[in-house]
């Protein structure tokens, strides 16, 4: 075995066990399991639905904002501080909205305020303390197999639907127990012979989002190409126009990196990198193509001019535009962007454009993170959500802006347990598509390295 693969194979192994707690690793265990696999497991207050994973991170954070503060010193770095910063101007809008025009309903507002107060909290300063003091190995099993299951579960109930005719339901666990028996008729799911493949997220897109945003982090960890792919085949059942744009700009932004990148090191260009990232893309618009077979649509689906539906908020946004919200405050619409602007003026636009792209410019202050393969992975996460804002974020929907913040802390802060370097056993030019070694590479190439992975 080479020295590097031996190096690489010793990271996925190390025991860290160094101030590990079984506490720890239980909490940890069961958030991952109740925000990635069983992410609608729970009850309903009304139409406030209480998930399980929501509620385990409800009941942990005063406690550990309490370890955090008292026992730790207080002290965290110039990029986290930024990035709370960086929702400073929406937050404020929030709270003028609120005061101004008022609510549409309590549980409206509690959504945008767990979306932009809590949850950022939690994920970029009470939680990143922590990570040194979790299994990082352990962790990564934990995080890849419920991933996969819920990629194998959703591919389970989307066959099974079209021969039985009902969907396999564990209320309380793959279901909300208020939503037990209604999820074929009131998620908006049905396309004909076939639902969508909505897994235990109860609903299409919402499983595609938020599976996108881990995807480059899944990609990363898992060893198996054939997990990977499961996990992407699954995707594509989602039978969602705006996932299946998820997957195919994925690739892109891989294409393009390879493509500048070879700008950037010519006279060296390494041509079967860009050749073979064509091909998956290939690959990708032809799964996309067998997906529209299971709903007996042809490529006018994929180019709806009404955006399949959306265009009507994207017109009543440009028209009625102001500077400042007008409106109670209320659930963000499919297309973030647009209903940012029509419900927080122009001002509550330039804040969510300010979130959403805070990313690329703390990359542009401090490129440390590229050193890292989980760290760029999750900048591609973060860039894939920010793409996918334009058309359906599902921002309002448990769990993906969890799913969002877990990513920013992983760019910010590296995997959990110090297991920075810890990819799946091949090389970090295997990851790439590029050979093994390219020396005299250019360093601003680095920037781009960070769209693939």
């Amino acid at each position: 075995m080479p020295a590097d693969s031996k190096q690489l194979q010793t990271q996925r192994t190390l025991p860290f066990t160094r101030h590990k707690h079984p506490v720890s690793a239980v909490v940890v265990a069961l958030l991952t399991l109740f925000l990635v696999l069983f992410p609608k497991g729970g009850i309903k207050f009304g139409t406030i639905p209480l998930t399980w994973g929501y509620l385990l991170l409800g009941l942990t954070f005063p406690v550990l904002a309490i370890v955090r503060f008292f026992v730790f010193p207080f002290r965290a770095g110039r990029g986290t501080l930024l990035a709370i910063a960086s929702l400073v101007p929406f937050q404020i809008l929030f709270f003028y909205s609120v005061e101004q025009n008022g609510i549409f309903g309590i549980g409206e507002a509690l959504s945008i305020f767990t979306s932009f107060f809590v949850l950022p909290l939690i994920f970029l300063l009470i939680y990143p303390v922590f990570l040194p003091l979790l299994d990082g190995v352990q962790f990564d099993r934990l995080f890849r197999f419920s991933v996969f299951s819920a990629a194998a579960f959703g591919i389970f109930l989307f066959f099974l639907y079209p021969i039985t005719g009902h969907l396999f339901q564990i209320p309380y666990l793959t279901v909300n127990a208020a939503d037990y028996g209604t999820i074929e008729t009131f998620k908006h799911i049905n396309r004909g012979a076939y639902l969508k493949l909505i897994s235990t997220y109860n609903n299409g897109n919402v499983y595609g989002v938020a599976t996108l945003i881990l995807l480059p982090l899944y990609d990363a960890l898992e060893p198996r190409l054939w997990r990977r792919n499961l996990v992407k085949f699954a995707l594509i059942l989602s039978l969602s126009r705006t996932v299946w744009f998820g997957l195919v700009a994925e690739q892109l932004l891989s294409l393009f990196a390879l493509c500048v990148d070879a700008a950037l090191t010519f006279p060296r260009v390494v041509l079967g990198s860009a050749v073979r990232r064509g091909a998956v893309i290939l690959l990708t618009v032809g799964g996309v193509l067998i997906g529209l077979t299971f709903i007996s649509r042809d490529l006018s689906f994929l180019f709806d001019s009404q955006l399949g539906g959306r265009a009507g908020t994207v017109r009543a946004a440009a028209e009625n535009v102001t500077w400042l919200p007008t409106i109670p405050v209320q659930l963000f619409g499919e297309v973030v962007y647009a209903t940012a602007l029509s419900s927080y003026g122009i001002t509550g636009l330039l804040s969510i454009l300010l979130i959403s792209t805070f990313p690329l410019f703390l990359l542009l202050r401090d490129q440390r993170a590229l050193r890292s393969p989980l760290r760029r992975a999750a900048l591609k996460g973060l860039l894939l959500y920010m793409i996918l804002m334009c058309i359906d974020g599902a921002i309002n929907f448990i769990p993906v802006m969890a799913f969002y913040w877990f990513v920013y802390m992983v760019f910010l802060h590296g995997w959990p347990g110090g297991l920075e370097t810890s990819t799946r056993p091949h090389s970090r030019a295997h990851l790439l598509g590029l050979p093994a070694v390219l020396p005299h590479r250019a360093e601003s190439a680095l920037i781009l390295d960070s769209m693939l992975d």
